[in-house]
């Protein structure tokens, strides 16, 4: 099933842990990215890391199964040293399934909690990815899809039901299980451990945190509905457009071969 988890078994932690920041999806998260990496904290790992990184997307899988369906051992320190060493820092989905496990994995580090309002975050979220992993055009455009957007497809589900437990996730499964997180990740983090962030509030309260000077430039804001609903349309004509290029020489010899098979049978009846 696996094929390049034990290339990382013997991995060590190549950086220290410095912050895990652990809002939803959707709760700025891109932006919280690109503000770490402006930070200092240049090697931030993110749901779209994952997605372009099949070894990573292996091994969350493996957490995954262990944890939620009890197949394979969990994850400890080492396991994550081993997926994330490279790492200084962490934000968005599927990390946010393992609050409870990276807080405790790495004491020394901030803890930071996204916020939005509910309301807000379920529009977000029904605009984007929840529309993406309930879309039938998307489930049949990666069945003829060769690279890695089948496996990705196919693990993003399997975090979707680890998240709210079901397949079916209406707005008010949705919602429920958002505050639940939330009191879930302020119970297992010391106050003066943990910064509830709320998206569009700028620099100040993050770099206060964290100790760093104010950037000059405005707090970034990447990432929103339609940039999201952009990128999955040009990822979808990717895929189409790809299988037409695969199929369009076999097609066309097979063409090639009936007009001949024809035309020499023509040739011999009228012989």
């Amino acid at each position: 099933m696996y094929k390049f988890i034990e290339r990382r078994r013997d991995k060590q932690r190549a950086v220290p842990m410095q912050v895990l920041a652990l809002g939803f999806s959707r709760t700025g998260t891109t932006s919280m990215r690109i503000a770490l990496k402006k930070l200092g904290y240049n090697e931030t790992n993110h749901g779209f890391d994952v997605w372009a990184n099949p070894l990573e997307m292996e091994m969350w899988t493996e957490a995954i199964n262990a944890k939620f369906y009890g197949k394979g051992k969990l994850y400890g320190r080492a396991e994550w040293d081993q997926l994330l060493g490279d790492y200084m820092a962490v934000t968005d989905m599927p990390h946010i399934l393992f609050a409870k496990e990276l807080i405790e994995a790495y004491p020394e580090a901030k803890v930071i909690l996204t916020t939005r309002n509910v309301d807000s975050w379920w529009k977000s979220y029904h605009d984007t990815i929840g529309s993406a992993l309930n879309s039938l055009i998307r489930d049949i455009t990666v069945r003829f899809d060769t690279t890695n957007a089948r496996k990705a497809r196919e693990f993003w589900h399997l975090a979707s039901l680890a998240m709210f437990g079901t397949t079916n996730v209406t707005e008010e499964v949705a919602k429920k299980r958002y505050l639940e997180y939330y009191d879930e990740v302020r119970s297992f983090v010391p106050a003066d451990r943990l910064l509830e962030y709320r998206v569009g509030e700028g620099w100040e309260s993050l770099c206060q945190f964290l100790e760093k000077g104010v950037p000059t430039e405005p707090f970034p804001k990447t990432n929103d509905t339609k940039t999201f609903q952009n990128h999955m349309k040009r990822l979808t004509v990717s895929v189409w457009g790809r299988l037409v290029r695969q199929l369009a020489m076999p097609a066309f010899l097979v063409c090639c071969a009936c007009f001949a098979f024809y035309y020499a049978g023509g040739i011999r009846i009228f012989i």
